[in-house]
């Protein structure tokens, strides 16, 4: 049990909380969030959820014990909102459901407004730079499927500062890896913004790729009418040395979209 020995008087409440924090946090740590592949994805992802969200309302809930008996710090906190974050993402990537990208950016502005994680790059472990690193890579690449490009070259700026530190403060051997990582990031921006589409006041538009109801095309409904329904599509780039970012290449990143 984890109870904060400078507490002198703890009740038996407050040990019931802390030991039941453990518990769900422990259980959390247990579960691997990149298992959702096979037929069975969706009833791991769904055990995984309620493990996660049961442990981020009880840490709401009991913030204050939590804080005075465990010694909760924000990036623990930080921590729990990402792994929701991308279970969130998770699902979006393997249902296209766009309402569930919604919710991970939901989090992810969470953790980046109330900043959680503003503290984690000061700590003399470098596994906390890293998690705020992490966090970066996934925020952007949520923007950047959500089209918010302003929040995204924000976003860049930070990282850019955070990789930096990171290289000149740790000695690691996957400093190289970052630096990469944010030169592909910068590289897909630069390439999918090859455009500027301008209004008549000659501001910037955003052109997302999505299909909205009002753009759909009409199909007339007929008795010979299948009723066909799109569940599943392979989505492959169609060209060599394409600019990458993560999973996508940018061919990929914009058919996505259009058949969601």
């Amino acid at each position: 049990m984890a109870v904060d020995q400078d507490s002198l008087y703890v009740t038996e409440h407050e040990k019931e909380v802390v030991n039941e924090f453990c518990y769900l946090l422990e259980k959390s740590r247990q579960l691997d969030l990149q298992l959702f592949n096979g037929k069975h994805w969706m009833q791991h992802f769904f055990r995984t959820f309620d493990v996660f969200t049961r442990l981020w309302k009880f840490q709401q809930q009991n913030r204050t014990v939590l804080n005075a008996c465990y010694g909760l710090k924000r990036w623990q906190i930080g921590e729990i909102a990402s792994k929701i974050g991308q279970l969130y993402y998770h699902y979006y990537v393997r249902t296209s459901n766009t309402a569930y990208l919604l919710e991970a950016y939901a989090f992810y502005l969470a953790i980046r407004s109330r900043q959680y994680f503003c503290t984690a790059g000061l700590d003399e472990k470098p596994e906390l730079a890293l998690k705020k690193l992490r966090y970066h890579a996934r925020f952007i690449v949520v923007c950047l499927l959500l089209k918010k490009m302003k929040q995204v070259r924000d976003l860049i700026k930070d990282m850019n500062r955070l990789v930096d530190s990171y290289i000149s403060r740790y000695d690691r051997d996957d400093q190289l890896d970052w630096s990469l990582v944010l030169t592909e990031i910068k590289t897909f921006v630069e390439a999918d913004n090859v455009v500027n589409i301008v209004d008549i006041d000659s501001s910037s538009v955003i052109i997302s790729h999505r299909l909205a109801a009002y753009s759909l095309p009409y199909v007339e409904k007929n008795a010979f009418s299948l009723g066909l329904t799109l569940t599943e599509a392979l989505v492959i780039g169609c060209t060599r040395n394409q600019v990458t970012f993560g999973e996508f290449t940018l061919d990929m990143y914009w058919i996505l979209q259009v058949l969601e």
